[in-house]
């Protein structure tokens, strides 16, 4: 009975270990404290010719443009107390400061060196690497090539190319760093009642939220992950999820109380907001999570932009959405079988689920894009899932159930292969596409090969080729490249006609070749609102003798934006041709009414209305039908307050112009002004075309 007892008690042990243990002396091998180099060392491999790669994408707004970063030391203060976006005076409502000042403090040792800050990318990946094995190691114990290969696979994901290789997205990186680091922290208080460390987990998580609020997810990962790799009970995981929860309620406050707002205000913009219908969203979504998905399993083709129109919104109608949505409830099938066994699988899914939550809920909640930073976190649930498949070919024990690294049976040597062709294939994928990343052209001109829907990649790859072409000395080659460009930014403009920054480039490539009215065509369709787009048009007028409208459109630039530095270069010099053209203009005698009638629009410029009224009096002298001069003295009336010669000379143009809807609102007007209600409606519904009674 004793040894029957015995027995009962040795399965019962059995049944209770964590998932992934085994027995044996693996993990006591003298050689297993070693082994969290190998993927430090890895890491530098897959990324060390990134190093040669110079700033590419956001890094010029986030870095080089940054004015906060740009002043160091001084400018962290700032960047603690600003939202992501503060530098380009918009509100996203993202408040990510840690990865900012990391680019201050190097910004203050070495300026902009972008082979440095690309070296430190990569050693924080290669620290990343070391930080997942010991995290996998202390929740899978016993099994250090089953941790190993996971955090192998996890590294070489080429999907990882768009954060590492890529400056900016240091908030990624030091986001998962800090999250894992706390989750492994909670999980040894748990193991060993340490508050030091449930304290420095609390810290950690903190860190990582202010490396961006995605890392949110931890709270969810957290309890499934005491539930799976600990003995612990309900009470004792919901105290400390509430713990962290708590943590995330003090950075929520704080975030609120430095930028005012938790949620932000997006700009209504359609490359990167393009699924403007909520109902669509939700089929769009899971059709997202397919792509998503897929790119996990098979990324071959990868690309750093999937703006409007790349993926177009999905519908209930397209069967691929419920071929996505059959997956989605697969996995959850999955997760739910195994989740009473505390099998691998289920915390592999329910980390891959909760980590990719954020990528899906950017396009249910604000209708935005994917993006394949979305799968840096993700991509460690998958290779954990990945790694459990291929074990499985391993032979086991009889008795004991645990895996027997014996590769003599077919299996087995099966297991060596697929591992070695994922790594390698993953590792060469990662190594080929770094120098993708080198600069914008290399980027854009790249991914332009499939991803011609996006016209945000269209406009991208036409602005650098203008930009060469501006560069270029050959005017064979300079005609070449410019004419490129342009047909390039065009073909952005047929999938979005909408689309200002295409409008602009196109006013910059004209403005270059010195087409100046077709220069100001396209300036006119930009974002009247931006500073930028108001002074650039205003050099185009510049450039064709038009300075009364150069100086008014630069007067406007600087109103939108006081610091908006090429306004305020160029200010003194319209001024002074503004000038120097009214100065002959008054001393030239002419017959042309078009003469005086520029005359006075130069007046008007000035604010000079009594001498502008005198010039295109002396226009209509000459040509008593020139309906626009006769306007432009009505104009003049209304600035000086003669509201009743104002009255008189628009009625003179109704004479000529029975049906000009100018003068008939003016008119409307003018007579509200003086409190004539009855002659207010008559030509307000005049101008309107409607018949009055």
């Amino acid at each position: 009975m004793s040894r029957q007892k015995g027995h009962i008690k040795k399965h019962v042990q059995h049944q209770h270990r964590h998932p992934g243990q085994t027995t044996g002396k693996e993990d006591r091998h003298p050689a297993l404290k070693y082994l969290i180099w190998i993927p430090f060392v890895f890491a530098l491999i897959l990324y060390g010719n990134s190093i040669t790669n110079n700033f590419a994408l956001d890094d010029l707004p986030q870095i080089v443009n940054n004015k906060y970063v740009q002043q160091g030391w001084s400018g962290i203060g700032k960047l603690l107390t600003t939202n992501y976006w503060a530098s380009a005076n918009q509100n996203l409502g993202y408040y990510r400061p840690l990865s900012h000042i990391t680019f201050a403090v190097e910004n203050a040792v070495h300026g902009n060196n972008p082979h440095i800050m690309h070296l430190i990318n990569i050693l924080l990946y290669a620290f990343t690497g070391m930080i997942v094995f010991g995290f996998l190691s202390s929740l899978i114990r016993r099994r250090p090539v089953f941790v190993l290969v996971a955090t192998l696979l996890f590294l070489a994901h080429p999907v990882h190319t768009e954060v590492v290789a890529n400056i900016k997205s240091r908030d990624e990186m030091l986001s998962f760093f800090n999250s894992i680091l706390a989750l492994w922290l909670a999980f040894n208080y748990s193991k060993n009642k340490n508050l030091a460390a449930l304290v420095f987990s609390w810290i950690f998580y903190f860190l990582a939220l202010m490396s961006k609020e995605t890392s949110m997810t931890t709270v969810i990962i957290l309890p499934f992950m005491l539930f799976f790799f600990t003995p612990k009970k309900g009470g004792y995981i919901a105290g400390i999820t509430l713990s962290f929860i708590a943590v995330s309620l003090l950075f929520l406050l704080l975030k609120y109380q430095l930028i005012g707002t938790l949620s932000g205000h997006p700009p209504v913009e359609r490359n990167i907001y393009p699924y403007r219908d909520f109902a669509g969203r939700i089929p769009t979504a899971i059709y997202i999570f397919g792509i998503y998905l897929w790119k996990t399993l098979f990324p071959v083709q990868l690309l750093y932009d999937y703006s409007y129109n790349q993926i177009p919104e999905a519908s209930w109608a397209n069967p691929l959405v419920w071929v996505s949505l059959l997956v989605i409830f697969f996995l959850l099938y999955l997760t739910v079988k195994n989740m009473k066994r505390k099998n691998i699988l289920s915390f592999s899914l329910v980390f891959f689920g909760a980590t990719l939550s954020v990528g899906l809920a950017f396009v249910v909640l604000r209708g935005g894009i994917m993006a394949e930073r979305f799968l840096y976190a993700p991509v460690l649930g998958f290779t954990l899932a990945l790694s459990h498949y291929l074990f499985k070919l391993l032979p086991r024990d009889r008795k004991t159930k645990q895996i027997v690294y014996d590769f003599k049976p077919g299996a087995s040597k099966l297991f060596l292969v697929l591992t070695s062709i994922l790594i390698l294939f993953y590792s060469v994928r990662t190594i080929a596409r770094n120098p993708v990343w080198k600069d914008n052209y290399t980027l854009f001109s790249t991914d332009i090969g499939h991803g011609g829907h996006s016209a945000l990649l269209l406009k991208h790859y036409g602005s650098e080729l203008i930009n060469k072409a501006v560069a270029e000395t050959n005017s064979a080659k300079k005609d070449s490249l410019m004419n490129l460009g342009i047909s390039y930014v065009e073909k952005s403009l047929q999938i979005n006609p909408r689309f200002s920054e295409a409008y602009f480039k196109l006013g910059y490539a004209y403005y270059q070749q010195h087409d100046y009215e077709k220069s100001i065509e396209y300036y006119k369709k930009t974002n009247q609102n931006n500073s930028m787009n108001v002074s650039n048009m205003a050099l185009a007028y510049y450039m064709k003798g038009d300075y009364g409208e150069a100086l008014k459109l630069l007067k406007r630039a600087l109103q939108l934006n006081p610091n908006n530095q090429t306004a305020r270069r160029n200010l003194p010099m319209v001024e002074k041709a503004f000038k120097r053209k009214l100065q002959k203009m008054k001393e030239e005698q002419s017959d042309d009414p078009q003469h005086y009638y520029d005359l006075g629009n130069l007046f008007m410029e000035q604010g000079d209305y009594k001498n502008a009224l005198e010039s295109f009096d002396r226009a209509v002298q000459i040509s008593p039908n020139y309906v626009e001069a006769i306007i432009n003295k009505g104009n003049c009336y209304y600035m000086l307050k003669q509201y009743d010669d104002a009255i008189n000379t628009f009625k003179e143009v109704l004479k000529i112009d029975p049906n000009s809807r100018t003068a008939n609102k003016y008119l409307s007007h003018l007579y509200g002004l003086i409190g004539n209600s009855e002659m207010q409606i008559f030509y307000d519904n005049k101008a309107a075309g409607i018949k009055n009674k």
